[in-house]
This record gives C-alpha cells, structure tokens and sequence, in this order.
C-alpha cells in the first residue's frame, strides 16, 4: 500500500510541476522589455482581489533567472500613489536588514503615474550571493462593469555569487536605459478571467 501511495505521490507532484501557468489576466504573452522576449512562466490568485503573473526569458526558470516581467493586478479600488507608498513603506522596513537597499520614486509628469526602482540583496555572511534591480511602474487600469483597479508592472534583473560586483559596476550604466523602458512600455490591456 505505502508503495502504491508513494508511486501516487510522485505522479501528482510530476503532473503539478509540468502543467501550464493559467492565464487569468488576457495576457498569455509573449511580452518584450527591451531586447528580451518573456513567456508566462508561473500565476497565481491568492485572495480575491489580487492576481499575479510572472514571465521569464526562454530557458530560465524561477529560482535562477537574470530578468523577470511580473504583472501584479489589484481588483479594487486603490490609487496609483496609495500602492507606491505602500511598496515604499516595505523598501524602508527592509533597509534595516538589507544594506544594499536603496529606492527612488519617479512621477509621470501627469503626476497620474509612479516608477519605484529599488536594489535589494541577499547575503550568506558577509559574502552578497544576489542582488537584484526592480522597477515598478504602477497605474490605474480600467477593469470593466465602470471599475478600476491597479497594474504594477515589474522588471527585475537579477545577478548572483561571482558576477555581483560586475553587475554593480554595470547597474550605474543600465539603470537609465531599464527606467527609460519602463517608463515608455505600452502595458499590456488586462482582462480578469477566473
């Protein structure tokens, strides 16, 4: 019987890992930020009125991956500015424990609009073994039935172990070009489905 069970055990886990992501915002992709092409890699919807997507390049996988697009969707009802300050909130809590944390905030010059860009990191001891750039980028969308919500559209760009102090060095000249993408992404049309 423990046999059985087992053998059971190792299929559900194996047919869990190989399903596909369920698209529940319209956007199955693929998208594109910048050069680089990202498939939806992994969704979920863990309370009523949030929905996250995560998109990654070809090849890369969650736990290892150089860039990652994420969509974050909150159905309800939410300014743009309340959800940056929240996520500014949550840098500075963070800067107590992570010394390479850093944050600013831009504002769209129609003020309708906020960018966060942040460097977070991981360490083992003294030793950095990830450091990770974001950009936010959060607005109001329209979500139908006269409702709106919010979209944080995410890029991050990840480097680890070795590579840290290069893509440090490096951040200073590839930050402008990440926000300048940012800031001019068409995001994409978000249509809820469950």
């Amino acid at each position: 019987m423990k046999k059985y069970l087992l053998v059971f055990c190792l299929a559900l886990l194996s047919f869990t890992q190989s399903s596909e992501p369920v698209d529940r915002l319209g956007v199955k992709g693929p998208l594109t930020f910048g050069e680089t092409s990202f498939g939806l890699s992994w969704s979920e919807h863990p309370n009523d009125f949030y929905y996250i997507q995560e998109y990654l390049p070809k090849g890369e996988t969650s736990s290892t991956f150089t860039q990652m697009l994420t969509l974050h969707v909150f159905d309800k009802k939410i300014t743009a500015e309340a959800a940056m300050r929240q996520k500014v909130k949550e840098l500075e809590l963070r800067k107590k424990t992570d010394p390479v944390c850093n944050y600013q905030v831009n504002v769209s010059p129609d003020g309708k609009e906020y960018i966060v860009d942040c460097l977070l990191s991981q360490s083992q001891g003294d030793k950095l073994t990830i450091v990770e750039f974001n950009a936010y980028r959060y607005t109001q969308i329209p979500l139908g039935a006269n409702k709106t919500g919010i979209l944080v559209y995410a890029y991050s760009k990840r480097s680890y172990g070795d590579a840290v102090t290069n893509f440090l060095k490096q951040l200073g000249d590839d930050r402008a070009a990440m926000l300048h993408t940012m800031m001019y992404a068409i995001v994409p049309p978000i249509t809820i489905t469950n």
